[in-house]
């Protein structure tokens, strides 16, 4: 790998952070696990290949997360508030339900199903990729992203009516 740490950082911090902060519901938390990512990156450099650098970050965020995930059992959740800065009130109002409504109805996904998704729509991966991240076939993959973006669709609509 030719990359020095501070380009492997600045070219997929913001990635990482992202998808960390979307698991962790916290940010301090996603700080926490996107510093381990790295740490974890870097000390097995010699073994990334760059045409899967950010699904190897991510697939390393996501095992981070469920490692602290295991640790953490039978403590209390931090709250999952996080401000949106957005400078009108009301917008501000607004946008916090708005993504209220689709973090409930994402957590009613499984934890896979979750991450194929995110994958696949936040940080554009493709079902190659995520297969590799889950540990799934391509076509598991593939099935997994539509099934998840199915149900999330019901979800939202069904939760849209009820309102």
């Amino acid at each position: 790998m030719a990359m020095t740490f501070e380009q492997l950082y600045e070219t997929y911090f913001t990635n990482v952070f992202r998808f960390a902060l979307w698991q962790t519901r916290d940010r301090s938390e996603a700080e926490d696990v996107a510093s381990e990512t790295f740490v974890r990156a870097w000390a097995r450099r010699s073994q990334l290949r760059t045409d899967t650098l950010k699904a190897y970050l991510l697939a390393t965020a996501r095992n981070v997360f469920l490692d602290q995930r295991g640790k953490a059992r039978g403590h209390a959740e931090l709250s999952e508030e996080l401000p949106d800065g957005a400078p009108n009130p009301q917008q501000q109002a607004n946008a916090r339900i708005e993504l209220e409504r689709v973090n409930g109805a994402m957590a009613k996904l499984s934890e896979t199903d979750g991450v194929a998704l995110i994958l696949r729509s936040e940080h554009s991966l493709p079902y190659s990729e995520i297969a590799r991240v889950l540990e799934i076939s391509e076509g598991a993959a593939r099935v997994k992203v539509h099934r998840a973006r199915r149900r999330l669709l019901a979800e939202l609509i069904n939760h849209q009516g009820g309102a």
